[in-house]
């Protein structure tokens, strides 16, 4: 799920930044495209290095997939994504409940 939230706020983030460029981004408007768009990329790139430590085995990977999983929440467009991998993260792989 952190793959696929990632590649959607990727594209997401691209799309909204490419608004920064319109006559009308002004003001306001600008600062709010900055904050979705960048918000958007920067929490794709979470996502994306969260799953290659998870991948990888690395110890920080698990901490890092939550951070980035609450990142893709906080934008809106990439909750879809990040509820599931949020739970799926938290639940564990190694639980001795199942």
């Amino acid at each position: 799920m952190l793959v696929l939230g990632s590649v959607v706020l990727f594209a997401w983030g691209s799309f909204v930044l490419g608004f920064l460029r319109e006559p009308s981004a002004v003001g306001g408007i600008f600062v709010a495209l900055l904050v979705i768009g960048g918000g958007s990329m920067v929490a794709a790139f979470l996502g994306a290095v969260a799953a290659a430590g998870l991948a990888r085995g690395a110890r920080w990977a698990h901490v890092a997939a939550i951070v980035a999983a609450v990142a893709m929440i906080f934008t809106g467009a990439g909750a879809v994504a990040g509820v599931p991998a949020l739970v799926g993260i938290l639940s564990g792989r190694n639980s001795t409940t199942n």
